[in-house]
């Protein structure tokens, strides 16, 4: 399901969607100075912005339904200020109208810099 990179923003910042031959997600994003603080590191909103995109595409993937997000819980493990970086999420909770995820965002070498989790309310029709 192509619900996240339908997105403007998700354009906007620079991400690219990819998809394994098993479904699974990812998220891609090559830092470029546009994504910087004033420190020279990777912005904060940018791990919040690519770790709800990677939750909400995961759920989406898995369930064929938009949702929107309740919560977003984000914990910074380490800085960054270059190379690429993927976000991949698992699904923890998955309910009828709701849905606990959990995801990570790690660098180039496989370092994690950002974890995070949400909960996202599923938008059914009818």
């Amino acid at each position: 399901m192509e619900l996240a990179s339908e997105s403007h923003f998700f354009n906007h910042v620079g991400f690219e969607r990819k998809e394994a031959e098993n479904g699974d997600i990812t998220i891609i994003l090559d830092i470029d100075e546009k994504h910087m603080n004033r420190n020279g590191i990777l912005h904060g909103g940018v791990h919040a912005t690519m770790l709800d995109n990677i939750l909400g595409a995961a759920l989406a993937q898995r369930t064929g339904m938009p949702s929107t997000t309740i919560s977003l819980n984000v914990n910074y493990l380490a800085p960054t200020k270059k190379g690429r970086l993927t976000a991949s999420a698992t699904i923890l909770q998955l309910g009828y109208k709701s849905a606990t995820v959990e995801g990570v965002i790690t660098d180039a070498e496989g370092t994690a810099i950002a974890k995070g989790t949400g909960t996202f309310k599923i938008l059914r029709k009818g």
